[in-house]
């Protein structure tokens, strides 16, 4: 069976299954079992990597929400499963793993200890290098590798490890210990150190494939390239389930595709190509034909690409083939023996590796901004693995059709717009992002207002997790973007939503603050260029039709006040006569202040974000009774220590009659208005709400 029927044929098999809502989980073990099965009987080649490809499209329609119709997974709060059936599989062998834990916490801590002491001011890349610690990283850093297509770089991945672990059987050799012996050793202490740093995904898959190749020369038995691509893409899903939805994972497997693909290319076409520039011209194509494959995943995760990214990889190979294992000798030599020479050693190399990074990210045209809806992202997958076959094809024809035929179908798919039977709407998407906010607003015109972006965490955000997936999946651009206030689990996503989507408009509510997710959300800002302002009272943008007006924060106000959370931005939209009034973190204090300046008219809305993810310290009965919603959102993380919503205020707003939906019962929550009639869409069922209250003063407009 050719091969291009069969990565076609897996890439929308694992669609259609999530599509159909079936998770990742499942598919796991089947592909793991598959994968043991296709090695076992000699089918390495087409089944095996259909097996991958199968999965990978699967995790990425269930990362893409493409089961619409079906429940969505909860996002859990800080320190908090999101389902009771997680806290039960936490307490199995917790006693072990919380030993396994503390032993490698101390471990850490103690070598990024002693790489501050042997590297200085250098210390934060080379503990991301080699401990997987990217704290130390700045934005500034990160952002000059992602332009100059080096951001793989400073994380552990499988080139990493493929070098350490080179390294190590050339050292064990040196040593006259047998190749066999070499090759025992280099896997024990590569297995361990990956196991040490935490074993990211990408260093378990090289590791993996770096045991079995091992194996395989000490048995002199040849392995299929397909089948050791599958073996080191499998052996960390077997380990959990859920790494294929780590971009690590993605990346790395990608890389190694591409490899083998062009490995065979090379072979095939050996002789055209005179033999001192052979590697250069194989590093060309692989860097090249890696940067293509994996430029969908890329502009997914990140919303932009860079084209200066293959050569530059071509230059900074060298570096790190011999960078690596240097700044691996300064971490296991004796800090008074050798581990100052290997550290001395190491600094110009990392000096040098900086300076490819800057030359490469210094041309304008250096970064492309690129934002695919999920349909464009679905074409641009199948058209890499289209890619990928033809280039490890003897007869490309077939799949460079099937995948230029992806690439022009890419610019005329439409651009989903919200409608009601049939009528221009708006729709509001409470994301599920745990304990924090993110509601985002889909204009008639395919347009976003995004108000809040999710908390962060070590590692992630929720603006890079949930935000950016919901809405890349219908396409359109950002057209305004609201930071009610600077905690961080309303703007903890921010800076991973700027720097994607590039909005048009920024509003702040301008309570100033030193929290590293402000700064970095406001230095974001500055970079990609957003028209920034301060919320004024009474201020109005009209966008696509529909009117948003900014209540409060005053200035004046805001001065006098230690507490951000009574200094949110409150904003009210409206479309026809239906209303949402969005609050933040509005305390008692500022729901008063509302009601002092504003009548009761001006409040008015069918649909309420309730403040504080339903905090005792807002809500108060006479908001309430000036607001009257017909439907109160609460964002809210599951089980979260704050007790969040406060009974009080669920008590309040069921004595008047509100509809209640909350993220931690019911995932993300969505609803629609055509200007009049409100309809929900929420955990699988829909049903219209009652008619909205007309409103008593025209859009724009509130009484003073």
């Amino acid at each position: 069976m050719p091969l291009s029927f069969v990565a076609g044929a897996a890439w929308v098999v694992g669609l259609l299954l999530a599509r159909a809502g079936v998770p990742v989980a499942w598919g796991a073990p089947l592909a793991c079992v598959g994968s043991a099965w296709a090695a076992a009987t000699g089918r390495g080649r087409t089944v095996a990597p259909a097996l991958v490809l199968v999965l990978a499209a699967l995790s990425f329609g269930e990362s893409a929400g493409l089961g619409d119709g079906r429940r969505e997974p909860r996002a859990s709060s800080v320190g908090a499963p999101a389902d009771p059936t997680d806290a039960a599989v936490g307490v199995t062998g917790a006693a072990t793993a919380a030993a396994t834990s503390v032993a490698l916490d101390s471990w850490r801590r103690a070598t990024s200890a002693r790489l501050e002491r042997l590297f200085g001011t250098d210390a934060g890349i080379v503990r991301a290098l080699l401990i997987a610690e990217p704290d130390g990283l700045t934005p500034t850093l990160r952002d000059r590798y992602a332009d100059a297509g080096l951001v793989h770089l400073l994380s552990i991945s499988g080139l990493h490890v493929a070098i350490v672990g080179a390294a190590l059987t050339l050292a064990f050799r040196a040593m006259r210990l047998s190749r066999r012996a070499a090759d025992a050793a280099a896997v024990v202490v590569a297995v361990l150190y990956v196991a040490a740093i935490g074993a990211p995904a990408p260093a378990v898959r090289s590791v993996v494939l770096f045991a079995a190749l091992a194996l395989a020369r000490g048995r002199q038995r040849p392995v299929h390239p397909w089948g050791s691509f599958t073996l080191g893409a499998i052996g960390p899903v077997a380990l959990d389930p859920a790494v294929v939805g780590d971009l690590g994972w993605q990346l790395s497997v990608t890389g190694y595709a591409a490899l083998v693909a062009v490995g065979r290319f090379v072979r095939r076409r050996e002789e055209e190509v005179e033999a001192p520039m052979a590697p250069l011209a194989r590093e060309l194509l692989t860097g090249t034909v890696a940067a293509i494959v994996s430029a969908p995943l890329v502009a997914w995760h990140f919303g932009w690409l860079s084209l200066i990214g293959p050569v530059a990889n071509v230059v900074a190979a060298p570096i790190v083939s011999v960078l690596q294992p240097t700044l691996f000798l300064a971490m296991v030599l004796p800090e008074r023996g050798g581990a100052p020479i290997a550290a001395a050693a190491a600094r110009p190399l990392l000096h040098a590796l900086d300076g490819v990074a800057i030359a490469a990210s210094a041309p304008s045209w250096a970064r492309l901004t690129v934002v695919p809806s999920l349909a464009v992202a679905a074409l641009a997958g199948a058209a890499s693995v289209s890619l990928l076959v033809a280039v490890w094809s003897a007869r490309p024809r077939a799949p460079i059709l099937a995948g230029a035929l992806c690439l022009a179908a890419m610019p005329w798919w439409p651009v989903r717009v919200p409608r009601l039977d049939g009528r221009p709407a708006m729709e509001v998407q409470l994301l599920d992002v745990g304990q924090g906010d993110a509601i985002a607003v889909r204009t008639p015109r395919g347009r976003w207002i995004l108000i809040d972006a999710g908390r962060a965490w070590r590692g992630g955000d929720a603006g890079r997790r949930t935000v950016l997936p919901a809405l890349r999946r219908d396409g359109g651009a950002l057209a305004l973007l609201v930071l009610t206030h600077p905690h961080a689990d309303h703007i903890g996503g921010a800076t991973s939503v700027i720097r994607a989507l590039r909005p048009a408009q920024v509003r702040d509510g301008g309570f100033v603050a030193a929290q590293g997710a402000y700064r970095d959300a406001l230095e974001a800002v500055a970079v990609q260029g957003a028209r920034w302002a301060r919320v004024r009272p009474g201020e109005v943008l009209t966008i696509d039709g529909i009117t948003c007006t900014f209540l409060a924060p005053d200035s004046a106000w805001a001065a006098g006040l230690d507490d951000p959370n009574s200094a949110s931005a409150v904003v009210r939209l409206q479309f026809g006569v239906a209303r949402l009034l969005l609050t933040g973190d509005a305390e008692a204090d500022e729901e008063a202040w509302l009601l002092e300046r504003y009548a009761p008219a001006d409040l008015r809305a069918d649909v309420l974000k309730v403040a504080h993810h339903g905090s005792t310290t807002s809500s108060t009965a006479a908001f309430l009774d000036a607001v009257r919603p017909r439907v109160a959102l609460v964002s809210v993380g599951a089980t979260n220590r704050y007790g969040h919503p406060a009974p009080p205020v669920m008590r309040r707003l069921l004595e008047r009659g509100t509809t209640v939906l909350r993220t931690d019962q019911l995932g993300v929550v969505r609803l629609r208005t055509d200007g009049r009639r409100w309809e929900a869409r929420v955990a699988g069922r829909r049903w219209t709400i009652t008619p909205p209250l007309p409103p008593p003063t025209p859009p724009g407009e509130v009484s003073r």
